[in-house]
């Protein structure tokens, strides 16, 4: 492999040294993080991809180093944010993978990216239910602050740990508020089926996410649907994710 340039922009990020972006990359794969995570929570994905592929961990304001700007709260913002940066390094096509949160907005993305004439290769999401589908629980943002950590940690794993610092947990608390707002308010509005093809991923044990719900994301393509399944709970794509690789770079050839 060759090593080749690293995007300069900072809310897409490619690996350092050695795992700089492969000049003979024919396609870069965008992977937008679960509610309360940033980029590095992609960092152990780096290395499961060959040469074809470059991995870019796109980093959302509020969280990890830039913590102190403000995180979106509407998916809108989110996308509004990220299209013109995607559009900005235009040399080669994208495909997109979204965890939980990040495949509600990988999803808007595919839709404005269709919107401008330059739909993305793929659509893969995992932990997810389709935008479509209502949500069956009652929105928990809202909550005063025990009431939602007690809420999080009904939803697999979604918690800070208790023993953080008073500092720390305000901060926890207050990014993963945020990103459930901006999951949590969002409206799916109906329109034209995506070009590209939707793989997705589901965790067996997820207490969030159910089978049929992971389904119906096959309603929203106009091409080919695939989905599959993994034991674990919401965060199963990291215990698995050697072989969501696999699955991603067959899906993309």
């Amino acid at each position: 492999m060759t090593a080749g340039r690293l995007l300069t922009d900072p809310w897409l990020r490619t690996g350092t040294g050695p795992r700089r972006e492969p000049s003979d990359a024919a396609v870069r794969l965008l992977c937008l993080p679960h509610a309360g995570a940033g980029a590095a929570s992609f960092n152990r994905w780096l290395g499961l991809f060959g040469p074809s592929i470059a991995v870019v961990r796109v980093q959302l304001p509020g969280r990890e180093d830039v913590a102190a700007l403000p995180a979106f709260r509407r998916v809108r913002d989110a996308v509004d944010a990220l299209l013109p940066r995607v559009r900005r390094h235009g040399d080669l096509p994208v495909a997109l993978y979204g965890h939980s949160m990040g495949a509600l907005v990988a999803f808007e993305l595919a839709r404005a990216l269709d919107a401008e004439g330059v739909p993305p290769l793929h659509l893969f999401v995992s932990g997810r239910r389709a935008p479509q589908r209502p949500a069956r629980t009652a929105p928990v943002h809202h909550l005063p602050d025990e009431a939602f950590a007690a809420a999080l940690a009904t939803m697999g794993g979604t918690a800070p740990p208790l023993g953080r610092s008073p500092a720390l947990l305000r901060y926890s608390l207050g990014l993963i508020r945020a990103d459930l707002e901006l999951s949590e308010e969002y409206a799916y509005q109906p329109g034209a089926r995506l070009g590209c093809p939707i793989t997705a991923f589901h965790g067996t044990e997820d207490p969030i996410v159910t089978a049929a719900e992971v389904a119906a994301w096959g309603d929203l393509t106009a091409a080919d649907f695939g989905m599959h399944a993994f034991s674990g709970d919401h965060f199963f794509h990291q215990r698995h994710r050697s072989a969501i690789a696999t699955h991603i770079t067959r899906a993309l050839g």
